[in-house]
């Protein structure tokens, strides 16, 4: 498998370059969108490693242009920017993932294998969605929620919320609990995040003409409790 890392700081390169040519992959960088773009023209690659923060031509716009020839290859976003709008105007501008700075490579590694594993299986006929409930299915591969006349995408973390709430086993999860999973280890986040992606989820799921707040139910003293089914 061959890995194209496009990254204008070099020494973040070179640890990329490193990291994954330990893994066994092919390892090809470039510092630009431009030089990027022309190596892409010249080999196929199955995964790009891409930084939004480029001198000349944004990561986003390298996405677009990508997009537009009809290129598929798996793009995987980096920056330091985590905001919900930022990591939309990622996914949107046609990126697969999106990742943070500052990150563990192992995290990086296990995102670019989890794609690996999708390619693998996207030409099987199984029907990976899972049955959430109230005429409800979610799609992890593309964090879609869909009924039989709608569907509403989520972003990652809204897709790890509701996947917390389906492991939960019925049982009412407290603020801490989802904190302590899904941000504990972010920094900089207050306990009251888990209310404002809670509300984020319940809003989404409206859109599907659902009682959000009666399947994400608010559980007086103890936290929230998932009844969709």
């Amino acid at each position: 498998m061959s890995i194209l890392v496009v990254e204008d700081d070099k020494d973040i390169s070179t640890l990329l370059k490193r990291g994954f040519e330990l893994e066994g992959y092919d390892v090809d960088c470039a510092g630009s969108g431009e030089e990027a773009l022309n190596k892409i023209r010249e080999k196929p690659y199955s995964t790009m490693i891409l930084d939004i923060m480029l001198p000349r031509q944004s990561g986003l716009d390298v996405c677009k242009d990508l997009r537009r020839s009809g290129n598929d290859l798996t793009v995987i976003m980096l920056s330091a920017r985590d905001a919900v709008p930022d990591r939309i105007e990622g996914l949107s501008a046609g990126a697969d993932d999106y990742v943070v700075k500052p990150f563990e490579f192992a995290e990086l590694l296990a995102r670019v294998k989890a794609h690996e594993r999708r390619d693998r299986g996207a030409a099987e006929p199984e029907d990976r969605r899972l049955d959430i409930g109230s005429g409800m299915l979610l799609d992890t591969d593309v964090r879609k929620v869909e009924t039989s006349e709608k569907s509403v995408l989520l972003t990652e973390r809204e897709t790890d919320l509701l996947l917390l709430f389906l492991n939960s086993a019925g049982k009412p999860l407290s603020r801490f609990d989802i904190f302590e999973a899904l941000w504990a280890n972010d920094g900089g986040n207050a306990i009251n995040v888990v209310d404002v992606y809670v509300g984020y989820l319940r809003r989404k799921l409206s859109m599907l003409d659902v009682d959000s707040k009666a399947i994400i139910r608010t559980v007086r003293g103890k936290g929230f409790l998932f009844e969709g089914k």
